[in-house]
């Protein structure tokens, strides 16, 4: 049951990833070769990274919320898919203020892209998770969606754009209260 949570929850996170990759690649033309392939790897390590970092400071403040971490769990991850919906439905990808080639603007959005990975790796520690499972899942899904979306952004983005993080936003929220009822049931 635990590589499903795992594997849905990747998923999840990987949408805003997604997203970004989606509307950077709807424009292939500006894309210098290796682009695609440097944000997707970038994007998985940052998840990685995160993802274990998120559970080691979960791990020392664990003893302190011991008694409520099944709720805090919940909390983080419902707050985190609610806030995928809420800018997946702002976010207009006809806006683009950045270019994608440059290292320092790919490192940027790895990291932007990856803090709620940090907070689900809180989540991961109160859950008694594998952390490396969890962080070899995540970053493999992580590049694998993003590459898919960098490569076919032009033809999907501007159909399935705001779409995509609303999807995610709705497993995560789906995973939170999934997880919440099996501790309660």
């Amino acid at each position: 049951m635990e590589l499903i949570v795992i594997l849905i929850i990747s998923i999840g996170l990987s949408m805003d990833c997604f997203g970004v990759a989606i509307i950077n690649g709807m424009a292939p033309d500006t894309l210098r070769p290796g682009t695609k392939l440097k944000v997707a790897l970038s994007f998985a390590m940052a998840h990685y990274i995160m993802i274990f970092a998120g559970f080691y400071l979960g791990a020392t403040v664990d003893f302190i919320v011991k008694d409520v971490d099944h709720w805090l769990a919940f909390i983080i991850i419902s707050f985190i898919g609610l806030k995928m919906i809420v800018a997946s439905i702002k976010i207009n990808p006809m806006t683009k203020a950045f270019d994608i080639n440059n290292i320092k603007v790919i490192l940027a959005l790895s990291v932007a892209t990856s803090i709620d990975a940090l907070i689900v790796g809180v989540s991961i520690s109160f859950l008694n998770f594998s952390v490396g499972l969890s962080a070899l899942i995540l970053a493999v899904v992580v590049f694998l969606v993003s590459f898919a979306g960098i490569n076919t952004g032009k033809k999907f983005g501007f159909r399935f754009g705001k779409r995509v993080g609303i999807m995610g936003g709705g497993l995560l929220i789906g995973i939170a209260v999934f997880n919440l009822l099996s501790y309660l049931l």
